[in-house]
């Protein structure tokens, strides 16, 4: 029963964080946001870095963090007993948020251009 609990909140937290990126999509290709959404933390005294964490079924922690000025998002997994840390994913968000659909359901937004109003 926890595995599931965890395993819901790990997806509902890695929904948060790409509705976070992809809800500023438009600032970010122009430049970067000046205020943070009220669920994000920010590291260091600029907006430029943003982390949501997360704790794994496993007793590992996840961070993501996401950097607006670069557009970029890495996940970290700590070991809180052992104390280390390891890099798992980096990705530059630029080309996920110029697509204009993927893994959708329809109508999609070609399919609703192709209707005559």
């Amino acid at each position: 029963m926890k595995f599931w609990m965890a395993r819901i909140a790990f997806v509902c937290i890695t929904a948060i964080a790409v509705w976070l990126v992809s809800s500023r999509q438009s600032e970010l290709l122009s430049q970067p946001p000046t205020t943070l959404p009220s669920d994000a933390q920010t590291l260091g005294n600029s907006n430029e870095l943003q982390v949501v964490s997360s704790m794994l079924p496993t007793g590992i922690q996840q961070l993501v963090l996401i950097n607006t000025s670069d557009r970029t998002m890495a996940v970290y997994h700590v070991e809180p007993a052992q104390g280390k840390i390891q890099l798992r994913s980096v990705r530059n968000l630029v080309w996920d948020l110029r697509m204009e659909e993927f893994n959708g359901l329809s109508p999609l937004p070609s399919e609703l251009r192709q209707v005559e109003p």
